[in-house]
């Protein structure tokens, strides 16, 4: 799986070897729920940004290598981060902070939610999964469907390794 700082700042040129800029943002769409490509920065002040949509990459590692790129404009991440995610009821769960998706597909898995910075301390950050969740225009309205199973994200210092447990805490 990939998260946004997987690929904030990378460098992208084009297949001749001329530097395009540097990974900004990501372009995402809720309605497919995958991340389309990336909004590349130009190094030249008198340049604007670009996108290079996820067919267009040829290659990728430390360095990504694009065959295309298009102007115009696309929602990117941070156009969504930071909104208050809310449950049906109203409630406010927490900020949306990261997004987490799958490394092959490109396919939106869960969205990282930021409850408070003490709470994120103590009983870890939220990880909601992108098929309960509705885009709005100042809000994403969280909808789990499913109250069986609650996905969090905790320091792996409070797990003991030598007691033989996993992060599930399923006997090894």
């Amino acid at each position: 799986m990939y998260r946004k700082k997987d690929f904030l700042f990378m460098n992208v040129s084009n297949v001749k070897g001329k530097s395009m800029g540097f990974v900004k943002d990501l372009a995402v769409d809720f309605n497919i729920g995958g991340v389309i490509g990336f909004l590349v920065s130009s190094y030249s002040l008198f340049q604007s940004s670009l996108y290079v949509f996820k067919e267009d990459i040829i290659s990728f590692d430390k360095h990504m290598i694009a065959g295309s790129y298009h102007k115009g404009k696309c929602l990117n991440f941070e156009d969504i981060k930071g909104m208050n995610v809310i449950d049906i009821k109203g409630n406010m769960i927490g900020m949306v902070e990261d997004i987490i998706f799958n490394e092959d597909t490109f396919v939106i898995q869960g969205v990282i939610v930021s409850t408070g910075y003490a709470t994120n301390f103590l009983y870890g950050k939220k990880i909601l999964l992108l098929k309960d969740l509705l885009l709005g225009d100042s809000h994403i309205l969280y909808h789990r469907k499913s109250y069986n199973i609650n996905f969090i994200n905790l320091p792996s210092k409070l797990f003991r390794e030598e007691d033989g447990y996993a992060r599930s805490n399923k006997k090894i």
